[in-house]
């Protein structure tokens, strides 16, 4: 139903948002701030929370879309473009037509917001299913498919901050011109109406109250259980993959003074010019044989990348260059942009080479983000 505000004032304020569709409105603003505020890779599991809840809270109101009050459907707002231009040109004239339920400006924005977390979330599961066989899609894609799915979870989310500032924007301006503080509105349900026949809609309140035990109940699971039981596993297969390694002629020979790199982790020019170079590799004369060279380089040409992040660190290197040290590769850097100086020095670590100081899983070259272990020390000094 529309109305011209200053033909028809309003005559009384009734419930028309059911608690189930203001509970998922304020849960889902608490959702994408969350995972915006938990994007670091030592946050993963909170991230993942926020987005998994995301992910089931679009779900249900895109079945509450179709099930719930008579606002709370999709029928009741979807708006052709020509209506969604004769409303803003009314409102832009200062006498706007009076919605009860989503304006369509308002339900643009909606059906943008539900398609673009979903978007985000979606990606997302694909991107951490790719790239640590995580959660409920464990894929076996390629490293560079897991590349693609982390773009365009990154893009998404971008898209979705975006939406959601016009969105704020256009209920701040919608609240001026329909004279209607539209915020408050949505958290008590209610609004003006200009019909003597709208009544208010059922509240719903059993079917909230499942959803926010349902949110929580899966949050206290995930950290509780889901997330040590995985870094249990995760260090159990590290552990031996590490005691696995130990036979091999790479770990024999380089694990003498330093952690035994995965050669995946640089291009295989690098360990080529590393032992073209060895009678001056940092300061040091290794004295390997012949032999021991061509060994070396058989074992490094023929080592696949054992995660994303080793695949990752080796392509982010121009093909011009030739590091001779992993933590001069872009992603490197990039992934290490956040932490001060003081994080690669005493009692931190010995230094960028030493992985294994803070990445639990370095031996197997997976690092991956849960097996994160940042020492005490001196970090944020």
């Amino acid at each position: 139903m529309t109305v011209n505000l200053d033909e028809a004032p309003a005559i009384a304020r009734r419930r028309v948002w059911d608690l189930p569709v203001r509970v998922v409105h304020v849960m889902l603003i608490t959702c994408v701030a969350g995972a915006w505020l938990t994007r670091e890779a030592q946050l993963i599991d909170l991230h993942a929370i926020f987005g998994y809840c995301a992910l089931g809270l679009v779900a249900f109101r895109i079945a509450w879309g179709f099930l719930g009050s008579l606002h709370a459907r999709f029928a009741s707002f979807a708006y052709s473009p020509r209506e969604t231009v004769a409303y803003l040109s009314s409102a832009l004239r200062g006498a706007p037509q009076h919605f009860t339920g989503h304006n369509p400006a308002g339900s643009w924005s909606v059906f943008g917001l539900l398609a673009l977390i979903l978007a985000a979330t979606a990606s997302g599961v694909l991107a951490i299913g790719a790239m640590y066989g995580d959660g409920p899609l464990p894929l076996a894609l390629s490293h560079e498919a897991a590349a693609l799915w982390l773009a365009s979870h990154e893009v998404a989310a971008w898209a979705v901050l975006v939406l959601a500032a016009l969105h704020v924007g256009g209920v701040a301006w919608g609240s001026r011109v329909h004279r209607e503080n539209l915020v408050a509105s949505m958290v008590t349900g209610r609004k003006a109406v200009h019909d003597a026949s709208t009544s208010d809609a059922p509240a719903r309140t059993p079917v909230a109250v499942v959803l926010v035990i349902a949110a929580a109940s899966f949050a206290a699971t995930y950290l509780a259980v889901l997330a040590p039981r995985d870094v249990e596993r995760r260090a159990s297969a590290s552990a031996a993959a590490k005691a696995a390694q130990q036979r091999a002629p790479w770990t024999k020979d380089c694990g003498e003074c330093h952690l035994a790199y995965s050669p995946a982790l640089l291009p295989y020019r690098s360990w080529q010019r590393t032992l073209d170079e060895q009678d001056r590799h940092f300061g040091e004369d290794l004295g390997l044989s012949a032999a021991a060279v061509e060994r070396l380089l058989a074992f490094a040409r023929g080592v696949q990348a054992p995660s994303w992040h080793a695949w990752k660190l080796a392509q982010s290197v121009p093909p011009t260059d030739i590091p001779l040290e992993i933590s001069a590769t872009p992603h490197f850097r990039a992934a290490h942009a956040d932490l001060p100086e003081s994080a690669f020095k005493p009692p931190v670590s010995a230094g960028k080479h030493e992985c294994d100081a803070c990445h639990r899983d370095a031996a197997s070259g997976i690092f991956h983000p849960r097996m994160i272990q940042i020492p005490k020390g001196r970090i944020g000094s």
